[in-house]
């Protein structure tokens, strides 16, 4: 089974169409539904997760939200939430970066992710990790000059900051709860899935797509895929949208195509360098 990220409630189109979010608030997300029609339920249902599965899902939703008001984040504010899949590589490994072709699907575990903008230029991170279900956290600046710290599980959120900051000049923080039921080394990912929700949580709170540079670099769904990679490889992406270190490994843009282009059961062939659809 595959299924593309959301933000919920989804609107048609593309991943990277989507835009605006409904105005649903922390009180509402943090409430398990008892029969009534509920957004983010109805959400997950229409994207392809049978009813069990979009009940799993929408109970971790609820720990993130509920995580954000034990964080002191206003229960009544509006929040944006986004379902985010692992990836599934059917065939075709380590070709991405090589230009080869891979038959990709995305995965029905990934990341719950409820986010709220602040009005400074931070982003504070609430996660937790492992089967111990240890809380964690970060208090990331908004800044083209932010450090990553290198091997330490913030470090991905923080190239993502760091490049859009230098491409999209971003000043809005945000308040992130992730929940998370990818299992751990499975090779589903999740590093690249952290990149496509942190680009779709600060493209939201900083409206990048409504920008004249990303309508003028990015046009087309399988650009922003690509653009996807080089932020965690560091390369550029035209002249417009200049690289960086990345995470300090280079791949390709494989994962984040599967992530940001899965539809319900289907597989779909890619070619890559440029990032190609092939059916």
């Amino acid at each position: 089974a595959c299924y593309r990220p959301l933000a919920l409630p989804a609107l048609q189109g593309m991943a990277s169409d989507i835009v605006e979010v409904s105005r649903l608030t922390l009180t509402a997300l943090a409430t398990q539904p008892s029969g009534e029609p509920d957004v983010v339920s109805d959400g997950l249902l229409a994207a392809g997760l049978s009813s069990q599965l979009a009940a799993e899902k929408r109970r971790m939703f609820q720990l993130a939200a509920e995580r954000l008001i034990d964080e002191g984040v206003g229960r009544e504010g509006a929040v944006a939430a986004y379902w985010v899949p692992g990836r599934i590589e059917v065939s075709g490994k380590h070709t991405d970066y090589a230009g080869g072709r891979s038959l990709l699907c995305a995965s029905s575990r990934g990341f719950a992710v409820v986010a709220t903008q602040r009005p400074d230029a931070i982003c504070r991170i609430f996660t937790q990790l492992g089967l111990s279900r240890e809380r964690m956290e970060t208090s990331l600046t908004v800044s083209p000059d932010l450090e990553p710290q290198q091997g330490h599980w913030s470090a991905y959120p923080a190239v993502v900051i760091r490049r859009l900051a230098r491409n999209f000049s971003l000043e809005g923080g945000a308040d992130i709860a992730v929940e998370c039921d990818l299992p751990e080394s499975s090779g589903m990912s999740s590093s690249s899935a952290v990149v496509c929700y942190m680009w779709m949580v600060l493209a939201d709170r900083n409206r990048i797509r409504e920008s004249e540079k990303f309508r003028e670099s990015l046009q087309t769904p399988l650009k922003l895929f690509t653009y996807l990679g080089f932020i965690e490889n560091g390369q550029d992406c035209g002249v417009e949208l200049p690289g960086d270190k990345g995470v300090g490994t280079f791949g390709g843009s494989e994962d984040h195509t599967a992530i940001m282009s899965s539809e319900a059961s289907t597989l779909k062939m890619f070619s890559y360098c440029p990032t190609t659809y092939e059916g």
